[in-house]
């Protein structure tokens, strides 16, 4: 009875390890895939209908995340950096002219964890960050902000 009781705790312990992975992996990947889907959308200059470049972007990339990022966090995650040629970093209009570089990142975001609620000194302290960089593609007119 007690090995059965050992080796049931190591088993859970291990399949907890590996569901928190697997959540973690889970988490990094759909927000890498949203920063990236917000990057193609944002070097092409494309805005949606009744709002500026940022707001288009932020969209998208709420519209790419899985319900990971949404309205309540959005500006605590999610930023957006111009950079000019020279890799100094712009701000304001014209800041997305053609030839430019955009970053679009999420930075910091908490993953739960999954035994947490059970042992209450366990903190959630597992963050992750994403990242995409894309060179805008030169057009006549920059879009609004």
């Amino acid at each position: 009875m007690i090995e059965f009781a050992l080796s049931f705790l190591l088993f859970l312990a291990i399949v907890t390890g590996f569901g928190q992975l697997t959540l973690a992996v889970w988490y990094k990947t759909t927000l890498h895939h949203a920063v990236r889907t917000g990057n193609r959308y944002a070097i092409t200059g494309s805005v949606k209908q009744g709002m500026g470049q940022l707001a288009s972007i932020k969209k998208v990339v709420k519209d790419s995340s899985a319900g990971l990022v949404n309205d309540n966090n959005v500006d605590t995650y999610l930023a957006i950096e111009f950079y000019d040629a020279d890799g100094v970093k712009v701000s304001g209009s014209g800041s997305n002219s053609g030839g430019n570089t955009v970053v679009v990142r999420v930075a910091d975001y908490p993953i739960p964890t999954l035994i947490s609620s059970v042992i209450s000194w366990v903190p959630d302290a597992l963050k992750v960050s994403a990242a995409s960089v894309g060179r805008l593609e030169p057009y006549a007119v920059a879009p609004a902000l």
